[in-house]
């Protein structure tokens, strides 16, 4: 049962602009809803009946341990899922933690998608403080086909299509990462990456742009749809909103490397414009 749908898609039909697929602007009674913002924001207020998924704004990387960590969390949403039709994950609005969640529950072959709207703009009876916070032991790995691990981009390095979706200043090794950058972090990028900014996927407003406009911004970077195409940021996020996105203008064969930088710096990997934060 439809509860409560804003104007915005429609104003977009009227203007012949595509919202994306992944996007729903609808609040629906029995979906499954997924908190991805932080424990404390959880606590103070939610969707009612949502469950705190914080743990997806953690860093993981893409060794065993690393996923065996992140895979305790997946198998509880994944069972939570299950009764469930509609799957929607949120977060303070299209943001990339969403994203993240709902491209790696999409990789397992879960129904999910991402609230096109800002959490402070919710109808305030659908917010009550959150009761359900997933604190999972480690489990095992569990298998995600939209994600690459270290090994498996070492390996394929020179066949894949690589995107960098950082800042151009992350992306010039000018930096570490785009928020908090870390004295004596390692700047740089993986060899042979492109570069497209994930920022550029969204517009003043902070709702992702037209289906149009992104098209004009993969002309202009030359992304071939026929070749698979790994992306990776800082820790894995921001890399997943830019998936989604590739995948609905076209490209079937797109992952992400989860561990990204983070872990691709700390190995004696090649790696490009290297510098270290802090020093002269």
């Amino acid at each position: 049962m439809l509860l409560f749908e804003s104007k915005f898609l429609y104003q977009e039909k009227g203007n012949r602009l595509v919202r994306w697929n992944f996007l729903t602007d609808s609040l629906e009674t029995g979906a499954l809803y997924l908190d991805c913002r932080s424990e404390e924001q959880y606590k103070l207020a939610s969707i009612k009946d949502a469950v705190g998924c914080g743990f997806i704004k953690k860093p993981y990387g893409s060794g065993a341990s690393s996923l065996a960590k992140l895979g305790g969390f997946l198998a509880d949403v994944r069972k939570k899922t299950e009764s469930k039709s509609t799957v929607i994950c949120f977060d303070e609005g299209e943001g990339m933690y969403a994203c993240r969640l709902a491209w790696i529950l999409i990789g397992m072959g879960v129904n999910a998608k991402v609230l096109a709207y800002k959490f402070d703009d919710l109808p305030k009876e659908w917010r009550a403080p959150g009761k359900e916070q997933l604190a999972s032991p480690p489990g095992k790995a569990v298998p995600v086909k939209s994600l690459t691990t270290i090994s498996q981009l070492q390996k394929d390095l020179t066949r894949v299509q690589l995107i960098d979706s950082r800042t151009m200043e992350e992306y010039e090794g000018r930096m570490p990462r785009m928020t908090n950058p870390d004295v004596g972090g390692i700047c740089g990028r993986i060899p042979g990456s492109v570069h497209w900014d994930w920022l550029m996927l969204y517009d003043a407003e902070g709702k992702l742009r037209a289906r149009e406009e992104v098209m004009a911004q993969i002309r202009d970077i030359g992304l071939i749809p026929e070749r698979p195409t790994v992306i990776y940021d800082y820790n894995g996020a921001r890399s997943c909103t830019t998936a989604l996105v590739l995948t609905r203008c076209g490209y079937r064969q797109v992952s992400v490397y989860l561990g990204s930088w983070m872990e691709w710096r700390k190995t004696d990997l090649p790696k490009q414009h290297v510098r270290v934060w802090g020093e002269e």
